[in-house]
């Protein structure tokens, strides 16, 4: 099992006037760690996903737990992995830590989807990239 790690400062404009960061930035930071997860890790930029494959991965359950806060110049070190791997979705649980400390828990169901005029309707992961998911799997729960 691997998990995606990326680290990432907090920067002056996540923050709010307290000087720590505004709790709805943290989704953006999550948003930026899963597109580099898709690019990086599964080699599936969202611009040929979305583009040419018309595949997209929109988000249709979150749970984000805040454990502490976090202020401008530290470093958060954000990990993914894939919960549950299920035939048109996948569960990811999330974490971001500084210094070795849990700050922000997520968890994100994300659903396939054609990306097709005529809206948005769920469709199976397409094999090649399921298979590049389940390295990240953490459990067997795989339909």
């Amino acid at each position: 099992m691997a998990q995606f790690i990326r680290s990432g400062k907090v920067r002056f404009e996540d923050c709010d006037l307290a000087g720590i960061v505004f709790y709805p930035n943290y989704i953006f930071m999550l948003n930026r760690l899963i597109e580099d997860w898709f690019n990086d890790a599964l080699d599936l930029p969202w611009s040929k996903m979305h583009r040419e494959l018309k595949l997209g991965f929109p988000t249709v359950n979150m749970q984000v737990y805040y454990k502490k806060s976090c202020q401008l110049d530290e470093v958060l070190e954000w990990s993914l992995e894939v919960r549950k791997l299920r035939t048109r979705a996948l569960t990811l649980g999330v974490s971001a830590c500084c210094q070795g400390e849990e700050r922000v828990s997520i968890e994100i169901t994300i659903v396939s989807v054609n990306l097709e005029p005529g809206g948005l309707a769920s469709r199976e992961i397409p094999t090649d990239i399921r298979a590049k998911m389940k390295p990240y799997l953490i459990s067997a729960e795989v339909d």
